[in-house]
């Protein structure tokens, strides 16, 4: 068997990296720790592997959010990352420019046309999103006051 170095999807992991990394960041002026421990995931894709998550907490240690890896073999995205906090939750995804795509193929005679549109509006480069509306298929990029809002939403907890 293959051991998890191997098998384990180098590009999420360098992803999670760099999220991480932010995340630790824009909380540092905020009166939070921020503790990084192990996890395993197992996907049917690349087996088990061991992947950092995110634990938040206020000062004496209280639970504001877990930044939790789902995985990075996801349907319609390049990686999947839970914000859990006591609330709530919130999903991020890490999209590629311009998002999933449809595409239609219309056959007209001996003409055969396909057409592409995006799933998501507001997808403009690759990174992490939230998907501010699934009724709209609008998405956000994830940066410091958007995570900040995400933060205060699923945790009730005021970031000053």
């Amino acid at each position: 068997m293959e051991s998890s170095e191997k098998t384990a999807p180098k590009e999420f992991l360098d992803r999670l990296r760099r999220l991480f990394t932010d995340i630790e960041t824009w909380v540092q002026s905020r009166n939070m720790q921020v503790v990084r421990s192990k996890m395993t995931l197992n996907e049917e894709a690349y087996g088990e592997y061991e992947v950092d998550k995110l634990s938040l907490t206020r000062e004496g240690g209280k639970r504001i959010a877990d930044v939790v890896p789902a995985g990075a073999s996801v349907i319609g995205a390049r990686g999947l990352v839970d914000l859990v906090g006591t609330i709530d939750q919130e999903i991020l995804v890490y999209l590629d420019k311009d998002g999933p795509c449809i595409t239609t193929a219309i056959t007209d005679g001996d003409h055969k046309q396909t057409h592409t549109t995006p799933l998501y509006r507001g997808i403009e480069e690759a990174g992490w999103y939230w998907i501010e509306s699934r009724k709209l298929s609008r998405g956000r990029k994830l940066d410091e006051a958007l995570f900040l809002d995400l933060l205060a939403e699923v945790s009730d907890y005021e970031c000053r």
